[in-house]
């Protein structure tokens, strides 16, 4: 009997141990001023990203969760899992501000896919330089893998389930959100197209997301066209979620980024999204 009780409270002992551990999520205070590298395993397959924790991180707390998805300038290259350049972006150091941790704390993710293997996939066409859409891509690796870390956050991490959120930076990043938002859309409440673009066949399933649209006439890679096309697309499906699209006009890809990021209104308008 002195043995069963002894191994009851060791096993009481453990668990809440184990507890204390998770609320820390490695058995450290998280730093709101770091970004944590981390990997995501799923099988085979690894999935690597980098993570910046609210301020006062309580796993006992409900968080928004933002993806960061970054563009060709920083693929994975060489066997750097983690190229910090990535963190080097607009966005990043948007969610870096002290200001903005204050006011939307919120676990912003930014995963990083290895080169050769897109968050989506698009045509580039010869001579013209220009993008073009299939109406039915294949999912790529890294856009399936992130996928499925998404819902490993939702179900493991303390994630408001109705305030997920997706950032794409550029013509890769922002055609990568709206690549996987259209593919799981009952678990996004909002995305943000920085450049970006997909098929306007495929947007119908956004109509009850909530989405916004950057993109600039000088941008050569990624036609304005094709971004105004999501737009009607959106507005044909039924859509009263898709905002106008804001045209920077003579910015080049980079300064489109910098100044949706710089958009007073951006995360106002994020934050408030909910399914």
């Amino acid at each position: 009997m002195r043995l069963y009780c002894f191994l009851v409270m060791m096993a009481a002992s453990l668990l809440c141990s184990l507890q204390a551990n998770a609320a820390k999520i490695d058995g450290k205070p998280k730093d709101p001023n770091r970004f944590y590298t981390r990997t995501f395993r799923s099988g085979e397959d690894t999935l690597y990203y980098n993570i910046l924790f609210p301020k006062q991180f309580d796993m006992k707390k409900k968080y928004p969760l933002v993806v960061v998805l970054h563009d060709e300038d920083a693929y994975a290259t060489n066997g750097d899992h983690y190229n910090r350049k990535q963190l080097k972006t607009p966005v990043a150091a948007l969610f870096s501000r002290n200001g903005v941790k204050d006011s939307f704390p919120a676990i912003v993710v930014f995963p990083q896919c290895e080169y050769g293997d897109p968050w989506a996939t698009y045509k580039v066409n010869d001579g013209s330089n220009q993008a073009s859409f299939d109406e039915k891509p294949e999912q790529t690796y890294s856009n399936e893998l992130l996928e499925r870390m998404i819902r490993y956050y939702l179900k493991n991490y303390p994630v408001d389930e109705k305030r997920v959120y997706i950032i794409g930076q550029g013509v890769m990043g922002g055609s990568g959100a709206l690549d996987l938002a259209v593919r799981i859309p009952k678990k996004i409440a909002a995305v943000v197209s920085m450049g970006g673009a997909v098929s306007a066949e495929r947007v119908k399933p956004l109509k009850k997301t909530a989405v916004k649209l950057y993109s600039s006439t000088a941008i050569k890679e990624m036609p304005i066209t094709l971004v105004y096309d999501v737009f009607i697309g959106l507005k044909a499906a039924g859509s009263d979620k898709v905002e106008e699209v804001v045209d920077f006009q003579t910015a080049t890809l980079p300064e489109c980024v910098k100044s949706a990021a710089a958009d007073p209104e951006l995360l106002n308008w994020l934050f408030s999204k909910k399914k």
